[in-house]
């Protein structure tokens, strides 16, 4: 991808690693179109940019609803064409909770927002993409795609997203658009600090149990995706990539019966 004005298309811009990722690009020169149902925080996101002599605009878009991403994605198909790239930063976290525990209606809520969501929009904007015969999408996994854990409606979905994101690569490639996840670990965004402000996560864990003995920054994450829409990644579909400080590394190697002494 070059620059010249292209869109990048992001949902979850409103905070956490979907600003870090419209930050990333629009700073790199690609006009930049932010998607949350957080408004206010979208609209400080866009105007920011803005003032810094950035091309960004938000709209109000609701991954719940096929009808609200429907509009959005139209809107801006016919303003600029089919996007350069699609960001699928949208979701929402959950706590730990057992499965004889678990409300049935939050694992609903999580399925329809982090998997169905992602789904409609890139089928949305893939479509668009498919016909231009070029494009990339990067889906939002997580650590927890590879490893079990107590969020167990997160879990399931971004377990489901790795294989959403080989489908979509086999199936979109041949018409020359790309598809990969990256799976970031404890990163500290406002959500994560408000749950470790709040007691929910304990920040010492974290750290002694990664590799590199820290939380990823968002930024971080965004660089990894600005690589995997790149043309240095043009040859990468269908790969979800780890960005965890190496926590599944150190805490496969941790748990293993044999330490050295």
């Amino acid at each position: 991808m070059g620059k010249n004005q292209e869109v990048i298309v992001v949902t979850g811009g409103a905070s956490g690693i979907g600003e870090a990722c419209a930050r990333r690009f629009a700073h790199a020169g690609y006009r930049v179109v932010l998607a949350d149902v957080n408004s206010d925080g979208g609209n400080r996101v866009a105007s920011e940019l803005r003032d810094a002599g950035h091309d960004a605009q938000f709209h109000h878009v609701d991954l719940a609803s096929e009808e609200s991403v429907a509009r959005f994605a139209s809107q801006v198909i016919e303003e600029s064409g089919a996007p350069v790239g699609l960001i699928n930063a949208g979701g929402i976290l959950q706590n730990a909770v057992r499965v004889l525990d678990m409300d049935l209606a939050e694992f609903d809520r999580l399925f329809q927002i982090n998997v169905r969501g992602t789904l409609i929009a890139s089928r949305a904007f893939g479509a668009a993409m498919c016909e231009a015969g070029h494009g990339s999408v990067i889906n939002l996994c997580s650590m927890t795609t590879f490893r079990s854990s107590a969020q167990v409606a997160y879990t399931v979905g971004k377990s489901g997203l790795k294989a959403l994101t080989e489908t979509m690569a086999a199936e979109w490639g041949p018409r020359g658009v790309r598809v990969n996840a990256v799976a970031p670990g404890y990163t500290l965004t406002q959500a994560m600090q408000a749950r470790i402000d709040s007691g929910q996560r304990d920040p010492a864990l974290v750290i002694e149990r990664s590799a590199l003995r820290r939380f990823v920054k968002p930024s971080e994450v965004a660089d990894a995706v600005f690589f995997l829409c790149s043309s240095e990644a043009a040859a990468i579909t269908g790969v979800t990539l780890p960005i965890d400080c190496g926590w599944l590394a150190s805490t496969a190697y941790l748990a293993f019966a044999s330490q050295p002494d």
